[in-house]
């Protein structure tokens, strides 16, 4: 089930989003961990419209989360929303991203955004295969901009307008 993010969660979104540094994994360029103040911090920004969600299950053990976060500072981009989901290890490939991405646009639409944006790296494949059924649309790749593991990888992004 999804609810708002609470600093009670960002020990385990720190510790969900750091599992996205493994090798083989492509989804983050970091290259250490974030710890549980720069996570909590970056909670604190995720207010509407740019809200922070968790998933847990029936028994309260959060397996993944999801947010809309501020494309750009500059204020002619207020109305567009960038997306981001992140999924524990041991529940991937299950449906859980698509479900993240289908209560984000809900959420997004709700909330009156006008563009979402999303960006993966070309070699996460799952990633990008998630975001199909909702009609993103690839507008541009960025080459070899991210070092992950020694090695150059292409930075895709996609677009969905909203309204």
């Amino acid at each position: 089930m999804f609810r708002r993010a609470t600093y009670a969660d960002t020990g385990a979104i720190a510790k969900i989003y750091n599992q996205a540094m493994k090798p083989g994994i492509f989804a983050i360029s970091h290259i250490a961990p974030d710890t549980y103040k720069e996570r909590a911090l970056w909670l604190s920004e995720h207010k509407d419209p740019y809200p922070a969600f968790v998933y847990e299950t029936d028994n309260g053990i959060v397996i993944g989360w999801c947010s809309l976060s501020r494309f750009c500072v500059r204020p002619e981009y207020i109305e567009v929303a960038e997306t981001s989901r992140y999924i524990d290890e041991n529940h991937r490939g299950k449906g859980l991203g698509r479900l993240m991405l289908a209560h984000l646009i809900e959420t997004a639409t709700n909330l009156g955004l006008r563009l979402l944006v999303s960006r993966a790296y070309e070699r996460n494949i799952r990633t990008i295969k998630s975001a199909d059924p909702f009609g993103f649309q690839r507008v541009a790749v960025l080459h070899e901009t991210a070092r992950i593991h020694g090695e150059w990888h292409n930075d895709a992004f996609f677009w969905k307008k909203l309204r």
